[in-house]
């Protein structure tokens, strides 16, 4: 599609351009703003930076979890000055520094749960991934409504114009006693819905915009340019491609996928607690003492542990591990059918808004011809005043199906790059 190429260079350009993380300050942004700005701009919108700091939670977790698994290595130093003597004690003096090695040999419930912990942080960044990817999708969206209603408020200051070269027209054919008087209060009234219609689109324009400047971050004195799309006069479809694109690359999928196998390993864990443990520690030490006592010294050890009895409480873990194992599966099928449909849906979508495209301009081409017979014949004398309101009626309202079916069809390209999962980051 050609919007794939667009997308693919705008988020090259966002990991070029683009710091990370973006000033909590909303930016006043004056002038041009196309669709790859926006992009740029969502990847790193409220939404997103939450989610990128819940991946990063998630990260830490992990990193915490693992440490169990690793050697730990401590110093310590002791201090001890004594002057009580008892039972034959004599007063002492001891300064003592030791450090301290502990090397899990065996330790497999603490193994399984680092891999676990690996991958539950695999996705969360891939949570995080899929919000980025809706958010892009929302300000994409947003941007379409914005730029549409800046699109209705221009069309509409051209049917305001048309209405007022109507009332105009009509006024000097009144004075040249050619029409009859009531026909200026006809065109007045018509001139009056053209000026409030007007109004509204602006009204609407103000609104549709600062809710892009909110999704954006955008300061809301702002004043950026916003233009639709042209849609491509062609396009082609593998909807059965993109299914199987939308499988291996959509981030909640592949988030699904690994907190299945993040599951998987915590039953694993679970059921390694019936294992024993095996840990060798050693313990140096170097000081002075007095009375002497010997400066240096060093002790090594090995502890193996094996549960016998905990009440059940290891059974228990396992048949929770066990239980979000299956709830894990069930959502990871759900969400792969979620990922069809949306794909299905957004293909339809898209197919239908190229052919309401085509027709809109079909029915704009209609008008215009309408209009200029209905202009001749008025001016022929062969036509009456309700001809031409009603042709002026219909070419406007053609001209903003024609805006109304570009967005659409920019709405419908959008989603269809969300439901495949083209706005995540790779």
């Amino acid at each position: 599609m050609r919007r794939n190429v667009c997308v693919t260079v705008a988020l090259l350009v966002v990991n070029l351009l683009v710091p990370l993380p973006l000033s909590a300050k909303p930016l006043r942004w004056d002038g041009p703003l196309g669709e790859s700005q926006v992009i740029a701009r969502a990847r790193t919108s409220f939404e997103a930076r939450l989610a990128t700091l819940g991946a990063e939670y998630a990260a830490e977790r992990a990193r915490s979890e693992r440490s169990s698994a690793l050697p730990q290595v401590s110093v310590s130093e002791t201090t001890m000055k004594s002057t009580l003597t008892q039972l034959g004690m004599p007063a002492a003096r001891q300064t003592y520094a030791s450090l301290n090695v502990s090397l899990p040999l065996f330790s497999p419930q603490a193994w399984a749960a680092t891999r676990a912990a690996g991958s539950s942080a695999f996705a969360a960044r891939a949570t995080a991934a899929m919000a980025v990817n809706q958010a892009v999708s929302e300000a994409v969206v947003a941007y379409d409504a914005a730029a549409l209603a800046r699109a209705v408020v221009g069309q509409r200051a051209i049917d305001l114009r048309d209405q007022r070269s109507h009332l105009a027209y009509t006024e000097e054919r009144v004075r040249s006693g050619a029409e009859p008087r009531y026909l200026i209060a006809r065109d007045e009234a018509a001139l009056a819905q053209a000026e409030q219609s007007e109004r509204d689109a602006r009204a609407d324009a103000v609104r549709a915009v600062h809710e892009l400047e909110v999704l954006l971050n955008l300061d809301l004195a702002s004043k950026p340019v916003l233009a639709l799309n042209t849609p491509s006069p062609t396009f082609a479809l593998n909807v059965a491609a993109l299914e199987r694109l939308a499988e291996t690359q959509r981030p909640d999928v592949v988030a699904a996928e690994r907190s299945v196998r993040a599951a998987r390993q915590r039953v694993t864990a679970a059921r390694d607690g019936f294992l024993p443990t095996i840990f060798a520690t050693m313990q140096s030490y170097n000081g002075t003492s007095n009375p002497a006592l010997g400066n240096a010294g060093a002790q090594i050890g090995v502890t193996a542990t094996l549960p016998l009895f905990d009440g059940g409480s290891r059974g228990a873990a396992v048949r929770l591990a066990q239980l979000e194992y299956d709830r894990a599966r069930i959502e990871l099928a759900r969400t792969k059918l979620r990922a069809r449909a949306d794909v299905l849906d957004a293909s339809t979508d898209l197919k239908t808004a190229r052919l309401n495209l085509d027709t809109a301009n079909s029915e704009l081409r209609s008008a215009k011809i309408d209009m200029r017979v209905t202009n001749l014949r008025a001016r022929a004398g062969k036509g009456i005043e309700l001809e031409v309101l009603d042709a002026l009626a219909t070419l406007a309202g053609a001209r903003e199906t024609v805006l109304r079916a570009t967005a659409r069809y920019d709405d419908a390209l959008a989603r269809l790059h969300a439901a495949v999962g083209d706005y995540a980051p790779r």
